[in-house]
């Protein structure tokens, strides 16, 4: 603590600078008289010193016509400075600063030109809090008051000069723990460790007051709430003023324990809409030349003008206030975003005899559970079900809590491949089936942060992932509910499984009856969750927290909103792929604008199918979907994606002997030589939705859709919308080549994440994107009544 050197410092300083020395003096002898606003009552200040502050031109063009005057070959020779050592090797000077506000108001600047920012600096100014815990330190954005934006810098002023901080400092001091006495104009939001944040409800909108007894969980809970202000597009931060201090609090007795002097670190945040109101720009009656900073917004107004002195008053401070402070809406939405919630969901993510893994937090490195006589076997005990537990249910975004090593994506698909994943949320080890399964616990819409980077690339733009997210949490959802519900039973996926005539008939889908521990699976056969192994880019984040909580609906229920990659032109109907049943917003749509639509044929018919897949309709051209910009791709599609080139038509071939074995394998069933396949029946996209395959040995008919795609590729299949032709072999029948000529990639069911990729670069925003796909449903915020 070195307040003390200050004092001498100032002293010294004004002893060498004429300039600084006259401008303290004047400060002395300035005007102040006080009003009430809103509640507070604040302090007006007629300082003529401040006008080349308050005037000050800080936009682009300007700061670069003139020299930075807080760099130190700028400064003036008469000028000195103390030194301050912040987090990792940033280093600052403290300097007076010669237009003062304030009785020792200094200006802390680094040492290097950057752009002012708080991002990764907070800690710096709660540090500089408890070096001198006599002063407030203060931060202006940089279209929020500060005179040089361009050049990162704190001001810092003796403690108590700011009525804002007074009242704040008072209302705090009667907080008993977490609870707000009745009449207290601060409101209880939410907390992180042992920091606690508070709405303000007095002065003016959009003010949170934060106290923490640690620097890491105050700068932890201040970016919590700098991530739930508004933020435009072309700016680096949020606009804000912010005031820090450090409060010394005497010695307290614990349980009749003496625990001495002890601190908290304090700081309240005003949240900004606009740097100047109207009155600067006013050339009438209420013209005000004032720029309101960390001093005004603190209750202490610069006013450098005689004649605005002298007519300012309660309306017009108001006004100003009302202006240049966040609104109503606003400070509501803001809220909202720090005491939302999200419910919970159980993830299953991989499954073994032995499962290696690794709890961050608790530094034993990598550990081990493995089955043992129907229980999990962890450090020589015998488990039922082994937790892990993690705070999960967080109003932002949770950060990773362990790591799960040897995760198999792409299960049986070409892209199958082993990772090690970092996880968010709670870990449980579970028995299931006879072996050791791991599920995440965690928020949905943290899991929805992987889901979306997982299933594209991070840096899709901001529309497609919106309605990504939706989509994504309203089949999430649906599936939870489903999963809960006592009247809803789990249907067999099984429709046929016979043998007559000579054929044997296999007819299932695949879906969720495979998990009644759990609500969803981690790989394609549900979304494609990877934790937070994959980078998650700004989008995502802006994607999921601009859509929090927004579901669709139809009909007063949850949407079962399903996607594929590709629905090669059109959209195909629920009962193709899964149970016999359909849902109106799951409809068998063309991929195209409406104006489209009706000339399409019906491609349930063989001969408009074929038409269709071999690209003889024109129609087919003008699907959103057909698309082969790199661009688009690359957004959509992750790089063991991308090893795929062809999305809207395909084409693979076979030698007869090669898909004959290959059905073998699959299928378990020899059928001999391959010698035909005959279309049961198709649906409206024109997918294969019930196949007869006829071999030397014996014949079988397949279907659901996923079983054809499987039995006819060593992997899957793109889609089962396909043709197939025979080339004669001149040698052997086996030689003999049989190609398939295939239109999409997936089911085809509801969204077509490459269509609505490409109607997102069309300029399309993600409402349009979801009532393209979902026709008839409704976009509901559950959380908000909306």
């Amino acid at each position: 603590m070195e307040d003390g050197i200050i004092s001498k410092f100032v002293l010294d300083q004004l002893s060498v600078w004429p300039l600084a020395a006259a401008n303290f003096r004047a400060l002395k002898n300035v005007e102040v008289r006080n009003l009430e606003v809103n509640g507070l009552d604040v302090k007006l200040q007629h300082n003529p010193g401040r006008i080349k502050s308050s005037a000050a031109k800080v936009d682009t063009a300007s700061l670069k016509a003139r020299k930075c005057f807080l760099c130190a070959d700028n400064r003036p020779s008469e000028q000195m400075k103390l030194k301050f050592e912040g987090r990792k090797d940033r280093k600052y000077d403290v300097l007076i600063n010669p237009y003062p506000i304030f009785p020792e108001h200094l200006v802390i600047a680094r040492d290097e030109h950057v752009p002012q920012s708080i991002w990764n600096r907070m800690v710096d100014m709660t540090d500089l809090a408890r070096h001198y815990p006599s002063f407030t330190i203060f931060y202006n954005g940089p279209k929020c008051g500060a005179s040089a934006p361009d050049h990162f810098h704190f001001q810092a002023c003796p403690r108590g000069l700011m009525p804002l901080e007074n009242d704040i400092d008072k209302n705090l001091d009667l907080v008993d723990g977490q609870s707000v006495p009745a009449g207290s104009p601060l409101e209880d939001l939410t907390s992180v460790q042992d920091a606690s944040l508070y709405h303000y409800d007095k002065f003016t909108k959009g003010v949170f007051v934060l106290k923490a007894r640690t620097s890491k969980s105050m700068a932890k809970l201040f970016y919590r709430l700098l991530d739930c202000l508004p933020q435009r597009e072309d700016e680096t931060e949020p606009m804000f003023n912010l005031l820090t201090w450090y409060k010394v609090s005497p010695s307290k007795k614990v349980s009749g324990i003496s625990h001495g002097r002890f601190g908290e670190y304090r700081a309240v945040l005003l949240a900004r809409d606009k740097h100047r109101s109207h009155h600067y720009f006013d050339e009438g009656p209420d013209h005000l030349t004032m720029s309101p900073g960390c001093a005004d917004m603190g209750g202490l107004f610069i006013v450098p003008n005689a004649d605005d002195y002298a007519k300012l008053d309660a309306r017009l401070l108001k006004e100003m206030l009302a202006e240049v402070s966040v609104n109503a809406d606003t400070e509501r939405d803001i809220i909202w975003k720090l005491t939302r919630t999200q419910p919970e969901v159980q993830v299953g993510i991989m499954s073994g005899d032995e499962i290696e893994f690794e709890i961050i937090s608790d530094g034993a490195g990598k550990q081990k559970v493995s089955y043992e006589n129907g229980k999990i076997s962890y450090n020589g005990t015998l488990y039922d079900e082994l937790v892990f537990d993690a705070q999960t249910m967080s109003s932002m975004f949770a950060e990773p809590t362990f790591i799960l090593y040897g995760v198999t994506i792409g299960v049986g698909f070409h892209w199958e491949r082993k990772q090690v994943q970092k996880f968010a949320g709670s870990l449980k080890f579970i028995v299931d089936n006879g072996k050791v399964t791991a599920v995440n616990v965690i928020g949905v819409e943290d899991y929805l942060l992987s889901v979306i980077s997982s299933e594209m690339k991070a840096s899709a733009s901001l529309e497609f992932l919106k309605a990504h997210a939706v989509i994504s949490r309203s089949w999430l959802l649906s599936q939870i509910e489903a999963r809960k519900s006592a009247a809803k039973e789990v249907k067999s996926s099984v429709k046929e499984d016979y043998t007559e005539n000579g054929v044997h008939h296999y007819v299932r889908w695949y879906d969720r009856e495979d998990h009644t521990l759990f609500d969803v699976c981690a790989d394609d056969h549900c979304q494609r969750y990877q934790g937070l192994t994959l980078a998650i880019g700004e989008n995502v984040r802006k994607a999921v927290d601009q859509t929090w909580g927004k579901v669709l609906m139809y009909d007063g229920k949850l949407c079962d909103a399903r996607f594929s990659k590709s629905c090669g032109g059109m959209m195909e109907h629920f009962s193709s792929c899964w149970s016999d049943e359909d849902f109106p917003y799951l409809a068998a749509v063309p991929d195209t604008a409406s104006e489209n639509a009706a000339a399409v044929p019906d491609l349930t018919k063989e001969e408009n199918a074929e038409k269709w897949i071999m690209g003889e309709i024109p129609e087919a051209s003008e699907s959103f979907c057909n698309t082969s910009d790199e661009k688009i791709l690359s957004q959509v599609l992750n790089d063991y994606d991308l090893e795929t080139k062809d999305f809207f038509r395909w084409q693979i071939s076979y030698t007869r002997k090669g898909i004959s074995d290959i059905i073998k394998e699959r299928s378990g069933q020899d059928i001999g030589l391959f010698e035909s396949m005959t279309v049961i029946s198709r649906g409206p996209s024109g997918r294969i939705t019930e196949l007869l395959i006829k071999g030397s040995k014996s014949s079988m008919q397949i279907g659901k859709e996923l079983v054809i795609r499987k039995f006819l590729s060593t992997s899957h299949l793109k889609s089962s919308a396909f043709v197939f032709k025979v080339t004669k072999s001149e040698t052997s029948p086996e030689e003999d080549i049989i190609t398939l000529y295939g239109a999409g990639w997936g089911h085809g069911v509801g969204l077509c994440q490459i269509g609505a990729a490409v109607m997102s670069e069309k300029g399309y925003d993600y409402s349009q994107i979801l009532a393209h796909y979902y026709p008839g449903s409704r976009l509901v915020n559950k959380d908000r009544n909306e």
